[in-house]
């Protein structure tokens, strides 16, 4: 997928024009406080919620140029970057540097046979005790879920890959989502050990 091209192009559906609607009560319950990395951050709507929650630090990540800059041009709050880049080649300053993760769009987005990358990625750039809050796409709705993405994947497939790396501390399913994605999401709070 050339995420450049979709930005350009306007070919974003996965952008609904504001922060996920989870993302909204996790805040609520004062959760990503501290030191925040959303990779995939698309536009950024994620981000400066979490910002205006009152997040330390949050950082948009993202591969596409495009995203990066029309999330610039919108409303930037002090405590708030943007950086283009690739998730999977992270700069020496953000190992350990992070409380929490905040994970939305980008693991349904990578072809599964790059998520054990996704992991270690998410691994290295938590400090000891950091947590991944993510979403988890269970379910993409498509004739062919190989044919992503976004790509689904499945509780068994989490609790695999994540094993050894991640403790998990808690799972729901979302308190609120986007219309027609109800009943598949789920909800993970993962612990780095």
């Amino acid at each position: 997928m050339n995420w450049e091209e979709c930005y350009k192009t306007g070919n974003t559906p996965w952008d609904k024009s504001e922060p996920a609607p989870e993302l909204e009560s996790a805040l609520a319950e004062g959760l990503l406080k501290g030191r925040v990395l959303v990779p995939g951050c698309g536009l950024g709507h994620d981000v400066r919620a979490i910002a205006k929650a009152g997040a330390l630090e949050v950082i948009g990540l993202d591969l596409a140029p495009s995203a990066i800059q029309e999330a610039k041009e919108q409303a930037v709050l002090p405590n708030t970057s943007f950086l283009q880049g690739d998730f999977f080649e992270l700069p020496e300053a953000f190992m350990g540097h992070f409380d929490w993760i905040w994970e939305h769009t980008c693991f349904c987005a990578i072809p599964p046979a790059d998520r054990p990358q996704y992991i270690q990625s998410a691994r290295n750039s938590l400090c000891p005790g950091g947590r991944l809050l993510a979403l988890f796409f269970l379910n993409p709705d498509m004739e062919d879920p190989s044919q992503g993405p976004p790509f689904g994947v499945t509780t068994e497939e989490l609790d695999r890959d994540f094993a050894g790396l991640f403790e998990l501390e808690q799972e729901w399913l979302p308190r609120a989502t986007y219309p027609g994605r109800e009943g598949r999401e789920l909800v993970r709070l993962l612990r780095r050990l």
